[in-house]
């Protein structure tokens, strides 16, 4: 099984609005709109839990134009949220389909770091892919997956 982990775009700064309603910068949609093109062809059979903010919405919706989705689910849940929310719906929710998230830091880069035994803090705009073998994600734990896949624009 693999997981897929995507930190959002970079976003536009505060300016007095609340945090989950932040959107992508220009910088933020040129960097999906790369990762879009990367991933294109690449997450096929994959289900998508991406957090209800905007920007990791926005981030999500350039990336969907190259791909089919047809699994999606917005949490409210993983807007952020740390490792171990993650991980707990990892275990109870995953099914026979590799997972993609779009998520924030510092529970997204922490997730990666878990699963990989490294220690990597994800930019915005970049993606990793985590490979578990023949491990499903429900039998993944600590240090069981390897990073085989990775991109972020310059």
């Amino acid at each position: 099984m693999k997981l897929y982990l995507i930190r959002h775009a970079k976003a536009v700064s505060s300016s007095g609005e609340l945090d989950v309603d932040r959107i992508l910068a220009s910088k933020g949609l040129e960097q999906s709109e790369a990762l879009s093109v990367y991933l294109c062809g690449k997450l096929e059979n994959t289900t998508v839990w991406c957090s209800e903010a905007n920007r990791t919405r926005e981030t999500f919706k350039i990336i969907a134009e190259n791909s089919h989705f047809t699994d999606v689910l917005y949490r409210l849940d993983f807007y952020l949220c740390d490792k171990e929310t993650m991980l707990e719906q990892l275990w109870k929710n995953s099914n026979e389909k590799d997972v993609l998230i779009v998520g924030h830091n510092f529970g997204i880069s922490d997730l990666l770091n878990y699963f990989t035994d490294e220690s990597i803090s994800m930019r915005t705009g970049e993606y990793f892919c985590i490979d578990f073998g023949e491990l499903s994600l429900k039998e993944s734990s600590k240090s069981t997956g390897r990073i085989v896949d990775g991109f972020r624009m310059e």
